[in-house]
């Protein structure tokens, strides 16, 4: 803090887009511990679960592909 008080700049960094991958994170932990407890009690796998973490797991490659993208982009403008 001292540092940035006498230099006189201060460095903001946006975490948006990694607080969505990890509320994505989060969904996909709470499907998948629901799967694991319907399937420890039944002994049968539905295609519907594998499908709700097929699209989690997707969702989340796409969030990461826009973060990436977007660091690269300011990465190269502040470049």
């Amino acid at each position: 803090m001292r540092k940035m008080a006498i230099d006189g700049y201060i460095v903001e960094v946006d975490y948006s887009d990694l607080k969505a991958v990890c509320a994505e994170m989060q969904k996909i932990g709470t499907n998948i511990n629901q799967i694991a407890k319907r399937v420890n009690n039944t002994n049968i796998v539905f295609k519907s679960d594998m499908a709700i973490i097929d699209a989690s797991v997707k969702e989340i490659w796409n969030l990461l592909r826009l973060s990436l993208s977007a660091f690269l982009k300011e990465g190269i403008s502040k470049g």
